[in-house]
């Protein structure tokens, strides 16, 4: 496909790498964000655990920002007074609480009542996402056999659209980011867009072809790309 990404998005996806690693490293365990599509029904109440204990935070007051049921699991998102600071507090049927510590804030984002989004499978998955003046930015936590752990790559969207879906049709959700394309002309006064696809662990598993306008993306408003539409990124 012609055309390349947007040299702000190339440098700010190599800022935003090189910070989560660094997280990683020190032991941190590790969004405007459009009509994202929500997690699954939840299972009746005898078959989820409640996670138990009062909503603590580094600074109050905190509050829950969203709760989303995986399975047995119960997923909560918990923000710190501004909703610059979070953590995902994990409490399984038959496991213990887990608390998390959330990488993706100390990127300057803000979290809203839209930022927590999960996805079961063989792998499940949650995405956290928080937007910027920039885009949008999010991380994964990824759970299998009540064990959750964060990934240690942050994905980022300059049009504003992150979410996790089913593109390859196994077991596994994928993470889409809508990228634009500003290489339409040469001072990027008009640009286009286009469907990013990465695998959980940040792998990049191909794009779309760009489409002069967001709604024309595959699947709009819920954009997911068919596996056949992916091809080599800009």
């Amino acid at each position: 496909m012609a055309g390349r990404r947007a040299p702000t998005a190339v440098v700010l996806a190599m800022v935003i790498c090189g910070l989560v690693v660094a997280a990683a490293i020190t032991g941190a365990a590790v969004l405007r964000v459009r009509a994202a599509p929500n997690g699954p029904a939840a299972p009746s109440t005898s078959e989820v655990a409640a996670p138990p204990g009062p909503i603590t935070c580094r600074r109050e007051p905190c509050q829950v920002l969203g709760t989303a049921t995986v399975g047995g699991t119960v997923v909560q998102l918990i923000a710190d007074s501004g909703a610059n600071a979070g953590r995902l507090r994990i409490a399984g049927a038959a496991s213990a609480e887990q608390v998390i510590e959330l990488s993706v804030t100390d990127l300057g984002v803000t979290l809203t009542t839209d930022s927590l989004q999960c996805v079961p499978g063989t792998v499940s998955a949650c995405l956290v996402r928080g937007v910027s003046e920039k885009g949008t930015t999010g991380q994964v936590v990824a759970g299998r056999s009540d064990k959750w752990s964060p990934l240690g790559r942050a994905f980022f969207s300059e049009a504003n659209y992150l979410t996790l879906a089913n593109v390859q049709g196994d077991s596994t959700p994928e993470v889409i980011a809508v990228q634009q394309d500003c290489s339409v002309t040469p001072d990027c006064s008009k640009r286009s867009f286009y469907v990013q696809v990465f695998g959980l662990g940040g792998q990049e598993l191909g794009c779309t072809r760009t489409y002069p306008k967001i709604d024309q993306l595959p699947g709009y408003p819920g954009i997911v790309p068919l596996e056949v539409q992916l091809r080599g990124c800009p």
